[in-house]
């Protein structure tokens, strides 16, 4: 019989074969369109607490191509990885980040997924970036609500090409905003379908703005779906959530625990960006249909 150090070993191995992998000089146009890109929902916070140092470490091993992160800022005006408008939820504190200095701020602990505290502590975002920077790429959740000061941090390390923006603006609203840098960074429109407008913000944007793609929010049902497939046939890349049901029509995480064939439906569809809380499931089947790159 294995004692436990040699059953441990062993494990690590088998699992070295599907996950801890190597990538660099990662860049979002240098990815290919016929394979999907898994996108870490706040880190791989079932490893470690949300939008740590450590969640995001876990989503480079297992070989995640992007990993979405939270921004926000201290009293003094420093940017920090906080999903919430307080703290209260996920450190040790109580309040907003704004009621916070750093030094303040690296003084309380994060806290798990279950509420436990641990011994981490809240990350700067340019302690992020150097974790990321050639290893996995970014969505950086919020960007635009502080883009004077996250624009020429991202330009002057030269990572704009790692460094994806999402937001809920119509084409007009987007331009008159960020017309001056929108050639420089790569920015995919938010579109809820369902909504009279949606097929006028998709048509404005391919229009005047070479987009990275649109992310999806579907609904429960499939019943404002669009042809995803004859989208991309303008060379845009097509982002929806496996999160949750509202997102995907009920095609969500939890159902891959039990049936991994549940991500078959985002294939048919066409969709070639998923953000999930279920990387490892989502990669072990993507390896099993050669989607993964």
């Amino acid at each position: 019989m294995l004692n436990n150090k040699v059953l441990y070993l062993l494990l690590i191995t088998v699992s070295s074969l599907f996950f801890a992998q190597k990538k660099e000089n990662v860049s979002l146009s240098g990815f290919p369109d016929d394979k999907v890109m898994v996108v870490a929902h706040r880190g791989d916070w079932r490893e470690a607490p949300e939008n740590s140092v450590w969640a995001v470490k876990k989503a480079i091993e297992k070989g995640v191509d992007m990993v979405e992160i939270d921004l926000a800022m201290t009293k003094d005006s420093i940017l920090i990885v906080m999903h919430d408008h307080t703290i209260d939820r996920t450190t040790t504190g109580k309040g907003k980040p704004s009621d916070f200095t750093l030094k303040e701020i690296k003084n309380l602990n994060l806290k798990d997924g279950l509420g436990v505290e641990t011994q981490m502590k809240v990350p700067t975002l340019e302690e992020i970036l150097d974790i990321t920077d050639g290893k996995i790429l970014v969505n950086l959740d919020k960007g635009f609500d502080y883009i004077k000061q996250v624009y020429p941090l991202l330009k002057k390390r030269k990572m704009l090409d790692q460094i994806l923006f999402k937001g809920h603006e119509s084409y007009a609203e987007f331009n008159t905003k960020y017309g001056d840098i929108k050639k420089d960074i790569h920015y995919m429109p938010i579109i809820r379908l369902g909504k009279p407008e949606d097929l006028e913000n998709i048509s404005a944007y391919l229009k005047n703005y070479k987009v990275y793609g649109f992310e999806f929010t579907v609904g429960t049902t499939e019943n404002n779906l669009i042809d995803f497939k004859k989208l991309k046939e303008s060379k845009v890349k097509i982002w929806v959530n496996s999160l949750w049901p509202h997102h995907n029509a009920g095609h969500n995480d939890d159902k891959a625990l039990e049936n991994p064939d549940v991500y078959d439906w985002y294939i048919r569809k066409g969709i070639n960006i998923i953000q999930t809380d279920r990387p490892k499931e989502l990669i072990m089947y993507l390896k099993t249909r050669n989607l993964y790159f």
